[in-house]
């Protein structure tokens, strides 16, 4: 069985335990790697590499990071927020997935450089079906070059 290294890690803030598993699903036979975070906490220390992400073996940093912005108590806009004030994140690129954004979160997440916007489907096989075309856009097996950052925010509703 031939060994194909992961071209790029993923981490995921979905608040959401049945997205959670549907993320996990859809990646599992990409060349990428998906992390789920469930909450801004965990995130955080995550990105940061603090407690048991500290392990850099085990838990990569990510080349792209996706969130919702709807994550029950807590705001993925003020997470996004925080994101792009840390110096080693600013640049991170970022897409935002989520079904429950209003026109002020929309406006929000342009002044935060998030990369793109798309919108969750509430249903779970719409969404899986999603999870699995952004995989397949992103994790290319064999391409080991960089990709060339978007000129403007892709926005799609």
């Amino acid at each position: 069985m031939e060994v194909v290294p992961y071209r790029k890690t993923f981490l995921f803030l979905e608040d959401e335990a049945d997205d959670a598993i549907l993320i996990r699903r859809a990646f599992t036979n990409s060349v990428c790697r998906a992390f789920v975070c469930r909450n801004t906490s965990e995130a955080k220390a995550y990105l940061l590499g603090a407690g048991m992400y500290s392990d850099r073996d085990r838990f990569p940093f990510p080349e792209i990071f996706v969130s919702d912005i709807q994550l029950g108590d807590e705001s993925g806009v003020n997470f996004l927020d925080w994101l792009r004030s840390q110096s080693r994140l600013k640049h991170l690129p970022v897409i935002v997935l989520s079904g429950k954004a209003t026109p002020q979160d929309i406006h929000s997440l342009k002044g935060l450089d998030v990369d793109r916007f798309l919108e969750k489907p509430s249903d779970p096989f719409r969404l899986e079906s999603l999870l699995l075309e952004l995989a397949t856009e992103l994790c290319v097996p064999g391409d080991d070059t960089a990709t060339e950052e978007p000129a403007e925010p892709e926005f799609s509703r």
